[in-house]
């Protein structure tokens, strides 16, 4: 069987970072499969097309350009056709509509069996964009930059999610057959679909790393107090604001405690060149007093982010808005008790609280008081960490994640 992936990221099976990491992990079990070949092609540098194989797996990446009615020119577009004609594939399966990807399919230029992957959804980001924020809190992400450059002011960020996600639902209305991850996107999609299409509910890999680790461990008693926040950027609707407004409480109660927030966040540059939302998150440290409460620690491979885990005492997963959300998947495989915003996916991969502590996305203190209880209660910290990882072990297992993977191909191959 052959399977060729239009993808948003580059398989190397080196694990450096979050991005596309479920990927990686999939990529790399299926193409071990004895009756799988297994192609991608994802975008590279502008100009040319390069080859760029990883192990098994045939690989090419190609120019982005530039968009013009959610496509890109039609030079590239037959460059990519002519690729998908070269592998002659028995089904292409389409990574996400975030990107042009199944806009060529939805439009005519593939012709080929396309199985469309949701991974998240533009309309469902612009409706939480600001998570919650304020219109005062929303002007002051502003900066002179945003004059000079408009396009990267908040607002219109918001924007352009809210029109990419007009052509998400022309995607979704066009394909046959879409696969899922939760009951939560499946609703999302629900109005826009194709009332033939056909809804599959897959599985979702997490790197190995995080399975086969050894599980977290209630820190020492006297071990200073750890909080972590995760996320791949500065995004109003991760809902890091409300994370610190929940350290600025916890403080009260324990002086010494540490927020560590993870991710891409670019705060070391200078002032007039960071984004806005990370300005307002500066300032708002500042306004709570928590300049010594607060560490950025910047993007981390698995194994400094498996380290940091096993240092925290909880994690705070304070999203507004999300269609699986990896990051929690990960944290539950390692151990580290969380507490969670109700949002999204959320609430389905964490059993319903069964495997974290739950709190409405704007309620910093209710947050908070969720924070209190696993440090105060060392048993529920325990048993939230053996939950979470019991969940994990079962629902992201290679060997399950796969054999689901393979059935789905299957199953639209001979409907």
């Amino acid at each position: 069987m052959k399977i060729l992936w239009l993808s948003n990221c580059i398989l190397t099976h080196e694990h450096t970072s979050s991005t596309g990491s479920w990927l990686q992990a999939m990529s790399a079990a299926i193409s071990e499969c004895p009756d799988i070949e297994l192609y991608n092609i994802t975008f590279g540098a502008k100009g040319k097309v390069e080859q760029r194989d990883c192990g098994k797996i045939r690989q090419w990446l190609v120019p982005k350009g530039r968009l013009v009615n959610g496509v890109i020119p039609q030079d590239i577009a037959t460059t990519i056709c002519g690729l998908i004609e070269h592998v002659n594939p028995d089904l292409v399966h389409i990574w996400g509509v975030e990107h042009y990807w199944a806009l060529l399919s939805a439009r005519g230029y593939i012709k080929q069996r396309v199985l469309l992957e949701i991974q998240g959804l533009n309309y469902t980001c612009a409706e939480a964009y600001y998570g919650g924020m304020t219109r005062p809190d929303i002007k002051s992400c502003v900066r002179l930059r945003d004059y000079i450059l408009p396009r990267r002011r908040i607002e219109n960020i918001q924007r352009s999610h809210e029109k990419w996600g007009e052509y998400e639902k022309e995607m979704l209305a066009a394909h046959r057959y879409i696969s899922t991850q939760s009951q939560w996107v499946r609703a999302s999609i629900a109005p826009y679909c194709n009332k033939q299409a056909q809804i599959y509910h897959t599985r979702m890999a997490v790197r190995e790393e995080f399975m086969n680790t050894a599980p977290w461990g209630i820190p020492q008693e006297d071990a200073p107090i750890q909080l972590l926040s995760l996320s791949s950027s500065a995004l109003p609707y991760k809902g890091v604001h409300v994370a610190i407004k929940a350290l600025a409480i916890l403080k009260q109660y324990y002086p010494n405690i540490c927020l560590k927030i993870a991710g891409n966040y670019q705060n070391n540059r200078k002032a007039i060149n960071k984004h806005g939302y990370v300005r307002f998150l500066e300032k708002l440290i500042q306004r709570l007093g928590l300049e010594k409460n607060v560490e950025f620690v910047g993007a981390l491979n698995a194994e400094e982010l498996i380290a940091l885990m096993k240092q925290t005492h909880v994690m705070i997963h304070s999203s507004f808005v999300e269609s699986y959300s990896l990051v929690l998947a990960e944290a539950m495989a390692v151990g580290v008790p969380s507490v969670v915003s109700y949002a999204g996916a959320m609430p389905e991969l964490t059993e319903y609280g069964k495997a974290a502590l739950l709190y409405t996305p704007t309620d910093y203190r209710m947050c908070a008081h969720q924070v209190r209880q696993l440090l105060e209660d060392r048993n529920l910290a325990s048993s939230i960490s053996e939950a979470a990882r019991c969940v994990a072990m079962e629902r992201n297992n290679i060997n399950s994640v796969v054999e689901r993977q393979l059935e789905i191909y299957n199953q639209v191959l001979i409907s």
